[in-house]
C-alpha cells in the first residue's frame, strides 16, 4: 500500500527526490529475510510488510520534520540502520514508511576525553579504524562490527568485552532524540550544553527511554546522534590476514593473546570465572557453544556435520572450556603479569591450558557473524541473562534440557548450556542460549520454543532481559515487575499518542501470537479483548 500523494510530495521536498522511492523493486529489498538474524521465524512470515516507500533524511532536522509529516497524515514509520536484528527492525504495517539512516554518517573523535560522536550510518568497524590509531577501541558487540553501533547500543549491546568495559547502557553518552511526535530531546549533559561527554548529566538518568536491557527496537523515538565511551587499548597494529572469506586479524601476541582452558568440572569453572574477576586480570573471560570450535574449522556446510556428527553427549559433557583474552593494556609486562596470575588461578582449580590461534574474527574490528548460518541457514537467540555467573549457568543449562523435546528441527547439541560469560569483573554473569535450524523446515516448534523458554523462566524465577518488544508483553508483564506492561504502555501513549513510530511495538509479540494459528495451541494467559492499538493498526 501507497503513502498518499501529498504526503509523499512533502517528504520529497524534504529530502530531495534523489533520497525517497515508492518502487516496489527498492521497497521490496528492505523487507526482512531471506535469512540472516531472526528470518525465518513465523514472526518474520506473519508480522514484516514491505514498505509503502523508503526515505533517507541527512540531518537531524530532516528526520524532525519527516516525523511531524508523519503525525499529521497518520503514516506509521519505522527507524532503520543496517538492519541486522532481522524482522524486528523492519516495516509491520501496510503503508509503513521506512526511515534509512545510513546517510546519517556524522563522525567526530575526542581522544583526550575517550569518546566518539557519531550518526546511526556508522558502523562499528568506522570507529574502530580511527579509534585504533589512537591506542584506544570500542566495545564491538558480539556478533561483528558490521552494524549500526547506535543501533546496537540501543538494542542490546553486549559484548565479551564487557568483562572489564562494563554494560551498554554505561557505554551511552550525551544523545540526541527525535521524539516520536518530531520534538528534539538532548539526554545527558548535552541537556544543558554542547559537550556530550557525559551520560547521566545533572537531573534524572534519561538513558531508561532509549533502553532497558535490551531496548524497545525504535518504538519511542530516533535516536539521530550519540557520543559513546571510548576505552584505552595497546598500540600494536591488528594485522589483516587471509583471503575472503577466511579472514582474521593477527594480534600482536606481546600485547594481545588468547588463552583456553578446559576445567575439570562446571564448579571449577565457575570459580574460575569469579577468581579471575576478583584478581582484575584480562579483557575477556567467555564459555563458548562446543559446535562453534567445529564451526571454526569448517570449511563448508557439509564439513561441519561430518564434523559435529561424530560429537554425542558423551564426547561433550565434560567439555568445561573457557576463554581468556589478555591485554597488556599498559606494556608487554602488563599481559607476562596477567599471564603468570592466570596460571596460578588455573594451576589450583585443575585447569589445563588447550592450543589456540592468536587471532580476532569479530570482537574488535572483523565481521565474521555471517558465517555463523553455516550450519543450518538460520538462526536466533532466545534468551539473554545478565545476573550473576552461577545464575547464567543455571539458566543456560534449563534451556538446553527444555530444547531437547525441540529437537529436532532444532539442530542437535547435545545439552551445550549456549554462551557463558562474566560481565564487569565477575561481577555480573550473562547467559545466551542459542538456537539453529533449517529455515526451510517448519517453524512451528521454533516458533513454540521461543515461547515456552518465557513460560519457563516464570516458572523457575530465572531473570531474563527480553523483556519488552521480544516477548509477549501481557505474558510477561504481569510477572516481571510486577505489571511492568502497564507502565511501558503508559509511556508509549504519552510519547507516541498516534501509535505512529514502528506499530505495533511494544505488542508486536502479542499480535503475531494472535494472528500465528500454530501459536494459539500454547497460549495460555490473558491478553486483553482487543490490544490497544488505534484501530487502524489493528
Amino acid at each position: 500500500m501507497a503513502i498518499k500523494r501529498d504526503a509523499y510530495e512533502i517528504l520529497k521536498g524534504i529530502v530531495g527526490e534523489e533520497y525517497i522511492s515508492d518502487d516496489p523493486a527498492i521497497c521490496e529489498a528492505y523487507r526482512a529475510g531471506p535469512g540472516g538474524y531472526e528470518c525465518a521465524l513465523g514472526y518474520e512470515r506473519v508480522m514484516t510488510k514491505i514498505p509503502g516507500a523508503v526515505i533517507l533524511p541527512k540531518t537531524t532536522e530532516e528526520v524532525q520534520k519527516i516525523v511531524k509529516v508523519c503525525n499529521k497524515y497518520k503514516i506509521p514509520f519505522v527507524p532503520y540502520s543496517t538492519g541486522f536484528y532481522g524482522p524486528r527492525s523492519h516495516c509491520h504495517v501496510e503503508g509503513e514508511l521506512l526511515i534509512d539512516l545510513k546517510r546519517m554518517d556524522h563522525f567526530e573523535m575526542d581522544e583526550k576525553h575517550l569518546y566518539v560522536v557519531v550518526g546511526p550510518g556508522v558502523i562499528y568497524s568506522q570507529i574502530q579504524a580511527e579509534a585504533l590509531k589512537k591506542g584506544l577501541h570500542a566495545i564491538v558487540g558480539g556478533g561483528g562490527s558490521q552494524v549500526s553501533a547506535i543501533a546496537n547500543l540501543l538494542g542490546d549491546g553486549w559484548s565479551p568485552l564487557s568483562f572489564r568495559a562494563g554494560l551498554p547502557q554505561r557505554r551511552i553518552l550525551g544523545t540526541e532524540l527525535v521524539l516520536p511526535d518530531g520534538e528534539l530531546l538532548l539526554l545527558g549533559s548535552l541537556a544543558l550544553s554542547d559537550d556530550p561527554f557525559w551520560g547521566e548529566g545533572i537531573g534524572p538518568d534519561l538513558r531508561g527511554i532509549l533502553r532497558g536491557y535490551t531496548g524497545v527496537r525504535g518504538c519511542l523515538g530516533i535516536v539521530t546522534k550519540m557520543a559513546i565511551k571510548l576505552f584505552p587499548f595497546q598500540p600494536e597494529p591488528l594485522v589483516p590476514i587471509g583471503i575472503s572469506p577466511n579472514t582474521a586479524l593477527k594480534l600482536p601476541v606481546g600485547r594481545v593473546k588468547w588463552i583456553n582452558y578446559q576445567l575439570p568440572s562446571r564448579e571449577a569453572m565457575i570459580k574460575a570465572m569469579y577468581e579471575i574477576g576478583k584478581a582484575e586480570i584480562a579483557g575477556c573471560v567467555t564459555r563458548v557453544p562446543l559446535f562453534w570450535r567445529t564451526l571454526a574449522k569448517a570449511e563448508s556446510k557439509e564439513e561441519f556435520w561430518e564434523l559435529w556428527g561424530k560429537e554425542s553427549e558423551e564426547t561433550i559433557k565434560n567439555s568445561f572450556i573457557i576463554r581468556i583474552l589478555l591485554v597488556g593494556y599498559t606494556s608487554e609486562e602488563q599481559l607476562k603479569y596477567d599471564e603468570n596470575v592466570l596460571t596460578d588461578i588455573m594451576t589450583e582449580l585443575g585447569g589445563i591450558q588447550r592450543p589456540t590461534k592468536p587471532t580476532d574474527e569479530s570482537w574488535f574490528k572483523g565481521a565474521d557473524s555471517a558465517g555463523m548460518w553455516l550450519m543450518c541457514g538460520s538462526y536466533v537467540s532466545v534468551d539473554y541473562v545478565v545476573e550473576s555467573i552461577s545464575h547464567a549457568v543455571l539458566h543456560g543449562e534449563s534451556f538446553a534440557k527444555l530444547k531437547e523435546k525441540y529437537t529436532p528441527p532444532l539442530m542437535p547439541d547435545y545439552g551445550d548450556p549456549g554462551w557463558i560469560q562474566s560481565f564487569e569483573l565477575g561481577h555480573t554473569g550473562y547467559s545466551e542460549f542459542l538456537v539453529y535450524w533449517d529455515q526451510d523446515e517448519d517453524v512451528k516448534s521454533v516458533d513454540h520454543f521461543y515461547v515456552e523458554t518465557s513460560k519457563m523462566n516464570i516458572r523457575e524465577r530465572f531473570y531474563t532481559a527480553l523483556l519488552g518488544p521480544h516477548q509477549p508483553l501481557f505474558l510477561t508483564g504481569p510477572r516481571y515487575g510486577p505489571n511492568y506492561h502497564e507502565w511501558l504502555l503508559k509511556i508509549k501513549n504519552e510519547f507516541d499518542p498516534h501509535w505512529v513510530c514502528h506499530p505495533p511495538l511494544p505488542l508486536a509479540h502479542d499480535q503475531f501470537v494472535e494472528k500465528a494459528p500454530w501459536m494459539k495451541e500454547i497460549k495460555d494467559w490473558e491478553s486483553p479483548p482487543r490490544l490497544p492499538l488505534p484501530d487502524e493498526w489493528k
